[in-house]
This record gives C-alpha cells, structure tokens and sequence, in this order.
C-alpha cells in the first residue's frame, strides 16, 4: 500500500490540506471555464464578483471585503485592467486612492458567465452535503479562532 505522508501528518498538514484542495477545486473549475471557451481565472471570480453591482470599490474596500492583502488585491486588479475588465481611477478627494470598477466588457463576461457560476454553486453544494458535516461552518469557525488568536501566536505559546 502505497504511503500518504500528509494523511500521516493529520493536523501538522492542516495549511497543505487545504491549499491541495483549494488547488484542486480551482483546478477543475479552470477547466470548465477553458471548455466554454472564458479567458477566465477562478482566482479573479472573487473580484469580479464584487463589483458585479457596477460599484466602484476602493482596492483598501475590495482588500477588507476579500479578506486579502492590499498587495494580493493590486496584483489580480492589475491583470483584470491589463485585460480590460476592469477600469481604475483616481478618487477626487485622495488621488492615492486606486478605485475599480468593471469595464463594459467585464460586464459583459458577467452576464455571461452568471449561469455557469450558478451551475458552479450547485456543484459546490451537492460535494458539501456528500461530507455530512456544515464544512462551511467549521471553516467559519476556524477563521474566527484565527481571528482571536493568529497561528503565530499558538504555535509561540507552544513554545513558552
């Protein structure tokens, strides 16, 4: 039988666990989106989906709202201006503040793709409820741990 050291290491591969699966989802969803013929990335549906409405959304808005980096946030805007999905701008009262805003073509692959998004969802759903557990509510309740205390600081504890 072959050996699967991250099972092994159950908890102590906690990150790797989830990042394998988050790769992986995102993985298959790419596909899907290559076989309908979207220049796509599930990494930029987060954003897009966040200015779907026509706002327009400071990148420090879009930042807090994704619950990403400033840094991470410019990074994929900056992929979806060069794309043209996206618009930025200026804010009148603070010309440091980069606004975004999706572009008419962006609205347009989001009219677009809102069916596969919903057919993505129902996909989604079927795979939580095959684990008979609220998993979505158990990563709810370890990002809010988290957020009362960090990694860092349990692992520093653990180690006086």
């Amino acid at each position: 039988m072959k050996r699967n050291i991250i099972e092994e290491l159950g908890s102590l591969a906690l990150a790797t666990r989830l990042k394998s699966l988050s790769e992986r989802l995102a993985k298959d969803v790419s596909l899907i989106y290559k076989e309908l013929a979207f220049d796509f990335e599930p990494r930029w549906f987060a954003m897009i989906y966040a200015l779907k409405d026509k706002e327009t959304l400071a990148v420090t808005e879009l930042s807090s709202m994704l619950q990403q980096t400033h840094p991470a946030v410019n990074q994929v805007a900056n992929v979806l201006v060069e794309k043209g999905l996206l618009v930025e701008s200026k804010d009148d009262a603070d010309q440091r503040k980069r606004l975004l805003k999706l572009s008419r073509s962006g609205s347009a692959l989001v009219n677009k793709m809102e069916h596969i998004w919903e057919k993505i969802k129902i996909a989604n759903d079927e795979l939580l409820k095959e684990t008979d557990t609220d998993f979505l509510d158990r990563v709810q309740k370890l990002e809010n741990a988290l957020e009362e205390s960090s990694m860092y600081d349990r692992v520093k504890e653990q180690l006086g």
